[in-house]
């Protein structure tokens, strides 16, 4: 299993609203390609009450996909395309139901996330994912 895991999720608690209508489509969009970078999986997962920060506060929820990423100094050739059909697929996504998607990435070791960039538009700017994600040469 990778050390690193690249999240894209839908921004926010507030999501009962699209969820039934995203989860076919992050479905077919993660059979839809031959994945270079590593196993892609959607994630919807509800955590409880404890996460909320606040009384009356949404509980939160990771709802998306998940990817995969290679080991530092073991990427094969083009496997950023994966994160880039990833950014376009959310930008599509944004244009159709208005909501805007973060990226991350996940130490799958210590449960460290950090969220790096965020798809509000329906052309994400891939060179700054780059940038974020420190890839120089894809």
């Amino acid at each position: 299993m990778s050390q690193h895991t690249l999240y894209a999720y839908v921004d926010g608690a507030d999501i009962g609203d699209v969820a039934e209508s995203l989860t076919p489509r992050f479905s077919r969009f993660v059979r839809s390609r031959h994945w270079i970078a590593g196993h892609a999986w959607v994630v919807n997962q509800r955590h409880g009450q404890d996460t909320c920060t606040r009384p009356g506060d949404l509980p939160l929820w990771d709802f998306g996909l998940n990817l995969e990423l290679p080991e530092l100094g073991a990427e094969s050739e083009g496997w950023f395309a994966d994160v880039e059909a990833i950014a376009g697929f959310l930008g599509t996504l944004n244009r159709e139901c208005g909501r805007s998607f973060v990226v991350g990435i996940a130490d799958t070791t210590t449960g460290v996330t950090e969220d790096l960039f965020e798809v509000s538009t329906d052309s994400p700017d891939l060179g700054k994912l780059r940038a974020m994600i420190g890839v120089r040469n894809v």
